[in-house]
């Protein structure tokens, strides 16, 4: 167990006070983070083999979000992490993302024997291939899990307000010839990165198929929030870009959903983004 390093999130002062004893008499190198925040600020500077972290961490950033960076994040490709939480149906939401899911109470029994097996060799660290390629945001099926945790907190939270915007982007083809593959590389990537210098750091941003975008905008205020995202995002993406000798105008269409009620699934969601994306391209 020697030079095993652990990180505890949990703003339980208690709670994470006696994992530590515990892990602490295991044989483990251990620190608490009380705070969203601070498991923040940790993560940044260190690389834990394993990290326990509690979903439930107040309203500052959920340990949901949490453990979406640590999964987005190449530096903790081989940190195991063990979620614990009270709440069995968000737990099923990360599934894919956690090597272990611990509902409460957590008998001392069993955090030593689970933790003991997650970090010796008959657990390999959970690693899923969570980006596309060409452009590095995340594909569709690791925003499918964004989109399930926001629907999910959601219904925990009624003030909870969230938006998923369709992008469809159309490059002109100078002088009629036909786009090479390498000038698409660029394009996408640079409007990847334009995508993503305009977003909070708590938005998630996806190329689902070809020149088409997703966004999930979490926590918003109004409807106004999402007009000011769309103006944004518009402008930055329709100014053309150079490669090579020729310049690429292009254009954008977009489509959006907004969280309600009716809404009883997020796959749901996402198909009335789409759904608003082709009335839009059939009205154009």
């Amino acid at each position: 167990m020697n030079n095993i390093e652990v990180l505890i999130i949990d703003d339980d002062k208690d709670i994470a006070a006696w994992y530590r004893t515990v892990l602490t008499l295991m044989g483990f190198e251990v620190e608490t983070a009380l705070s969203a925040r601070q498991a923040l600020a940790c993560l940044a500077t260190c690389v834990p083999n394993l990290i326990i972290l509690d979903l439930h961490l107040g309203h500052e950033i959920g340990g949901e979000d949490i453990l979406y960076q640590i999964r987005s994040n190449a530096r903790f490709d081989k940190t195991r992490v063990i979620v614990i939480t009270g709440y069995p149906t968000t737990a099923e939401m990360v599934t894919n993302l956690a090597d272990l899911i611990m509902i409460k109470p957590v008998g001392l029994d069993q955090l030593k024997t689970l933790v003991s097996r997650i970090v010796s060799s008959e657990v390999e660290p959970k690693s899923l291939p969570f980006r596309d390629p060409v452009t590095l945001l995340f594909n569709k099926e690791f925003f499918f899990t964004r989109l399930e945790l926001a629907f999910e907190r959601a219904k925990r939270r009624p003030e909870f307000f969230f938006a998923v915007i369709a992008f469809q982007v159309h490059a002109g083809e100078p002088d009629g010839e036909v786009i090479p593959p390498e000038a698409t590389a660029a394009i996408l990537g640079e409007i990847a990165d334009r995508l993503k210098q305009n977003v909070r750091p708590t938005d998630t941003l996806a190329r689902v198929s070809g020149w088409k975008f997703f966004s999930l905008h979490e926590d918003l205020k109004s409807n106004e929030d999402v007009e000011i995202i769309l103006g944004r995002l518009k402008q930055v993406i329709t100014q053309p870009v150079k490669y090579d000798k020729f310049e690429y105008p292009l254009t954008v269409e977009y489509g959006v959903a907004l969280a309600a009620a009716r809404y009883k699934q997020p796959a749901e969601i996402f198909e009335a983004a789409e759904q608003a994306l082709k009335k839009v391209q059939g009205t154009s």
